[in-house]
């Protein structure tokens, strides 16, 4: 059986893919840079092997991928240097030498390089400026790479910037300058893809890169008429900066100089059937997600 490595299992996408493997049986090892988020990966998956492995730390690394074939690699925004961590990576893999496959996560409109973004952009460490320095990286490697590509908004933002502000005031509040319109896909159908991708034979995916899409976009003023057709009462749009500032505290800057450039790059990109044709079942809408999480917004 193959012995699957996450690196990132305390994310949002790692520990969601953690959780589509455990329960098709996949033999895992689950690592954090922390000794406390190993051990709550420990409790959330007791019959998973958890580790501790810093990006930083090659030698961490390479002990993490012994007796591993196949790595999953998701990088948390906002403080991961790509130019480090990605290098560590690659060299940690070779030296193990038993790895079929790395699975990275990314978000790169198509056609975006590191030659077309700012200096002030890169220094944010945010989205794609995070990817378009290590894909190259994995790319000139020579591993064996699969690339799940997601050039849009993840659902999961829904909750975490506007769930609150509308729950308690029927208010979808973000900065007006930060709207666009926006393919959303949901976190849960991310995971469905890497499990997928990861318990199918290896020869199906190495030097694929899947980009993951939806076929309708929207802006804040539908998603919040989409919220108040949902919970039976009208949410308004309001241009506010303050509930974001608070959610994101040190990070708002840089999140806003991001936005800068991500309201414009994302919107060329077009949709394809990825989703449904990996998982064999339509792709969740932004309608699905708010029904499955309605207790978040009501």
């Amino acid at each position: 059986m193959d012995r699957i490595l996450i690196l990132g299992a305390t994310g949002n996408i790692g520990g969601l893919t953690s959780e589509r493997l455990a329960g098709r049986g996949a033999a895992l090892r689950l690592a954090s840079s922390r000794e406390a988020g190993r051990a709550a990966l420990a409790e959330r998956f007791p019959d998973a092997e958890t580790v501790q492995a810093d990006w930083y730390d090659e030698a961490s690394l390479e002990a993490a991928m012994q007796g591993v074939n196949r790595v999953f690699v998701v990088t948390p925004d906002f403080m991961t240097d790509e130019r480090v961590v990605t290098p560590n990576i690659i060299n940690a893999a070779k030296a193990v030498g038993s790895i079929n496959q790395i699975v990275r996560l990314i978000a790169i409109p198509p056609g975006l390089t590191e030659a077309g973004l700012s200096q002030a952009f890169l220094d944010t460490r945010c989205g794609a400026n995070l990817h378009v320095i290590a894909k190259p990286l994995f790319d000139a490697s020579g591993l064996p790479m699969t690339y799940i590509n997601v050039p849009g908004w993840i659902m999961f933002n829904l909750p975490w910037f506007l769930a609150p502000e509308v729950k308690a005031n029927r208010r979808l509040a973000m900065p007006a300058v930060t709207d666009a319109d926006r393919m959303w896909i949901s976190e849960g159908d991310i995971a469905d893809v890497a499990a997928t991708i990861l318990t199918a034979p290896i020869a199906d995916h190495v030097g694929k890169e899947h980009v993951l899409t939806a076929p309708a976009r929207y802006d804040y003023h539908a998603i919040a008429r989409m919220l108040g057709e949902e919970l039976g009462d009208e949410v308004a749009f309001a241009d506010d900066d303050g509930p974001l500032r608070e959610t994101m505290g040190e990070a708002f800057d840089a999140l806003m100089i991001y936005f800068q450039h991500e309201t414009r790059a994302y919107g060329g990109v077009v949709h394809g059937e990825t989703v449904a044709e990996l998982l064999g079942r339509p792709q969740e809408t932004v309608r699905d997600y708010i029904n499955a999480n309605r207790e978040l917004f009501a």
